[in-house]
């Protein structure tokens, strides 16, 4: 740019001295030089084909500024996305347990089992600090503790024999007393423990099981009611008895 610059004030500068017929040459103040030199460079960066425009082909990218969003519609966005996540909470929620288990509505224990032909009855329960059957097997509670069993009846409904295999299944049940955090039952290799019992069953036979809890003593003072749940898989149910 400075040689165009520096060619283009020569050749003002000879034009100047070859013009006017022998006439003298013209003297130019500082003020008029600087005139001439800036027509010149512009005059020259005009017909530059290597420069796009002007003195200075360069243009800073305007940015485009987002529109501002308005207050209430910003608040509305928000409630919007709160109460979808409350939704979807309320959905997990409503369909699992605490443990993330599948939770269940309540059932009876014939339809919680579901052993096609046999059906599962609550009689009662009892209260006691040792468990005898026949006389080789004997199981006591821990010091401070008592079992709680409940006897059930399991009845072949059907027209032909049934066989009964609970122990593949593994049932584990719960049973909460008074209100009170739910125990988990004992499992046992009893002939009659509902939670592993193997056997078959003769058409209208009924054999008696029965599930065995330990608790501590004090629950047990006065039982005001008592809950059953039982879990097969992922799934738990509550057993209505």
């Amino acid at each position: 740019m400075k040689k165009f610059i520096k060619r283009g004030t020569a050749l003002i500068a000879a034009a100047f001295l070859l013009a006017g017929c022998g006439d003298e040459m013209v003297v130019l103040t500082e003020s008029e030089e600087a005139v001439v030199v800036n027509y010149s460079a512009g005059t020259l960066a005009k017909h530059n084909i290597h420069q796009q425009e002007g003195m200075s082909g360069v243009y800073p990218k305007e940015e485009e500024e987002e529109p501002p969003v308005v207050e209430e519609e910003k608040k509305e966005q928000e409630g919007q996305e709160t109460t979808s996540q409350e939704t979807e909470g309320q959905e997990q929620a409503g369909g699992q347990a605490e443990d993330g288990s599948e939770a269940a509505g309540g059932a009876t224990l014939t339809e919680a089992l579901a052993v096609p032909g046999l059906e599962f009855s609550y009689v009662d329960y009892s209260v006691t600090n040792n468990y005898k059957q026949g006389e080789y097997f004997s199981l006591d509670a821990a010091e401070g503790n008592t079992f709680v069993i409940l006897n059930v009846n399991m009845t072949n409904t059907g027209a032909e024999a049934v066989s009964c295999d609970l122990l593949s299944r593994q049932p584990i049940f719960t049973l909460k007393i008074n209100e009170e955090a739910g125990v988990k039952n004992e499992v046992t290799m009893l002939e009659n423990d509902l939670s592993t019992y193997i056997g078959t069953l003769e058409q209208g036979q009924t054999a008696a099981g029965i599930i065995l809890f330990e608790v501590s003593a004090s629950v047990t003072e006065n039982i005001s009611s008592i809950q059953l749940s039982m879990q097969m898989g992922e799934t738990i149910t509550n057993i209505e008895m």
